[in-house]
């Protein structure tokens, strides 16, 4: 039987929102389709989980350009076509400056059950990455379901500011909570 009973709020179907996961991505294949910024931020996010990244872009920033060169990911200087799209890829992120290009690629993903995460149109997206603040072991994810990444960053900012300049430590604030929690 469940406690708390009133803590339980469960959404009617039409409402239902996403849910935070913490996914081990080691050496799972990730493709992005895009070179810019956003390609950049996003893979600078990704590499300390070191995974498997293949970027396909027609042109690309110098950042992602020097980690295809130091062999940190494979690059492919072209358009993307659809037979890259397979089912080895793990997730897909579709950054491309063309939402068309976008969206085709969020329908082949839909149709081969790939995740994937359209960052020029999150209704169109399996998953979102999300503004993460850690201290040790302990993460925290801020999300805004896609409506104001530049909101969850600033939170993320701020909350990383606090706990690194804070009097009393974080983290074992809550590793104290917890344990208090269990027992």
């Amino acid at each position: 039987m469940i406690q708390n009973e009133e803590f339980i709020n469960i959404p009617d179907k039409d409402n239902a929102g996403s849910m935070i996961f913490n996914i081990d991505l080691k050496n799972k294949k990730i493709l992005i389709a895009g070179g810019g910024k956003i390609a950049e931020r996003k893979i600078k996010v990704l590499l300390p989980e070191n995974p498997l990244i293949h970027v396909i872009s027609p042109e690309v920033t110098e950042f992602i350009e020097k980690l295809s060169d130091e062999g940190n990911i494979q690059l492919s200087l072209r358009n993307i076509e659809v037979s890259d799209i397979n089912n080895s890829y793990f997730m897909v992120l579709c950054i491309t400056d063309k939402q068309d290009v976008n969206d085709m690629i969020s329908s082949i993903c839909k149709r081969m059950g790939i995740l994937h995460d359209d960052s020029g149109n999150h209704n169109n997206s399996d998953i979102m990455m999300v503004a993460n603040a850690g201290i040790g072991d302990i993460t925290i994810a801020i999300s805004t379901d896609g409506s104001s990444p530049r909101t969850s960053k600033m939170l993320k900012d701020l909350l990383i500011h606090d706990m690194k300049t804070s009097e009393y430590s974080f983290e074992e604030t809550i590793k104290a909570i917890y344990h208090k929690k269990i027992r």
